[in-house]
């Protein structure tokens, strides 16, 4: 994982927060400025607002409002792994019958 990787918010996005007694989770609800220096307003699940920097290490993407995880959105520009032997045999089993 890219340590040095800052992610995009988007008001929607699910998040989780560490503090000292564990984990907090919540949703984005607004962004707040630009680039390095910005900010997002978190509604946690018990109904409280705050505003945490993006670049503040404790929070973290879990997944974004259209449901992708920021693994799968990292990952979309690739295309599908695939090895031949596999798929031979794949095919070979279909062709039998076989699941």
């Amino acid at each position: 994982m890219n340590k040095g990787h800052t992610p995009t918010f988007k008001p929607g996005d699910e998040v989780s927060f560490a503090v000292p007694s564990g984990v907090l989770y919540g949703t984005v609800s607004r962004l707040l400025g630009e680039g390095d220096s910005a900010a997002v307003e978190v509604e946690f699940e018990d109904g409280r607002k705050e505003i945490k920097k993006v670049r503040d290490k404790a929070l973290s993407l879990l997944r974004r409002a259209s449901g992708a995880s920021e693994e799968e959105e990292r990952h979309s520009d690739r295309g599908r792994l695939t090895d031949p032997d596999i798929e031979r045999v794949r095919k070979g089993e279909q062709r039998r019958g076989h699941r």
